[in-house]
């Protein structure tokens, strides 16, 4: 089977009729973080089939995510094509630091059991055309430790709507060609209005009210998410606090095209499946919230 790792950075916390591109999104023409920026950020990563338990163990990230609590993740439904919603998974999971900007890592915690609830209106595999409801929680059955190092990032107010022009930052590891690279990377993209982003020359009918648009409209400043960020989050600071507004979803063919800004699962449109998915899990389960 399939075996992901979840690494988390240490991060200072203070037309159209194109398709998008879901598999594996990364952040392109952004700068390395710096260390301890985004202590929510997580990596879930694939063992290699040939892999063995015993270290070194060679795993390839796959997607992003954000650690909202000490015992759940948020990040896109196409990153579990694959899984079953509330199904248990025997997929070894391991919560991870990067120490600084070497390429070497220390394992915190190793954690056998997950589960992943992906949402039931997700029919992308299905219609590759609607890649609406793009978002997952995963539980894990053990809680991470929070640290200065390791801590949550805020869940936005429901229905909230950042304004066109804010300054919002995507975070990930890799580049355009989906090379798999050890620093994680940021890159702050303004928020752009659904009006302009639901133009026929920009995303069209792919865009719907539940998605967030960011980016730069000139070709000198385009910045993107791209291929292995996939769940990522997009975070902007909100009165002091930093909050998780979107999830990356998709993006161009070739992650950088003018006219076809990164695109967000809108975490506030899923506030309440947010909070539901969670009582009911923890219902079923038998455990306290």
């Amino acid at each position: 089977q399939m075996k992901y790792i979840i690494l988390s950075i240490k991060g200072s916390y203070k037309a159209s009729s194109v398709k998008p591109k879901t598999p594996t999104q990364r952040v392109v023409n952004g700068e390395e973080a710096v260390p301890h920026s985004w202590p929510w950020q997580v990596s879930m990563q694939v063992q290699k089939p040939s892999a063995t338990l015993l270290p070194p163990i060679p795993y390839l990230h796959n997607c992003g995510g954000s650690l909202i609590h000490e015992e759940w993740i948020l990040t896109a439904a196409h990153c579990f094509m694959l899984s079953v919603s509330y199904t248990i998974n025997t997929l070894f999971y391991c919560i991870i630091h990067t120490l600084l900007s070497t390429h070497l890592f220390s394992c915190l915690i190793c954690i056998f059991d997950i589960q992943i609830i992906r949402h039931e209106g997700f029919v992308y595999e299905q219609d590759p055309s609607d890649i609406t409801y793009d978002i997952a929680l995963v539980h894990l059955s053990e809680p991470v430790n929070m640290t200065r190092e390791i801590s949550p990032v805020c869940l936005p107010k429901p229905g909230a709507v950042m304004p066109a022009g804010t300054p919002c930052f995507v975070t990930g590891w890799g580049d355009e060609k989906g090379r798999h690279i050890l620093s994680l990377n940021q890159a702050a993209l303004p928020v752009i209005d659904f009006q302009t982003c639901s133009k026929p020359s920009y995303w069209w009918d792919t865009l719907r009210p539940s998605m967030i648009c960011a980016g730069y409209e000139s070709p000198d400043e385009l910045k993107s998410a791209c291929q292995g960020d996939s769940g990522g989050p997009f975070a902007c600071s909100v009165a002091g606090t930093w909050e998780v507004h979107g999830v990356v979803s998709f993006g161009p063919q070739g992650c950088i095209k003018d006219k076809k800004p990164s695109v967000f699962t809108r975490v506030s449109a899923f506030s309440h499946w947010i909070e539901d998915s969670i009582r009911k899990f923890m219902y079923e389960n038998n455990k306290a919230i």
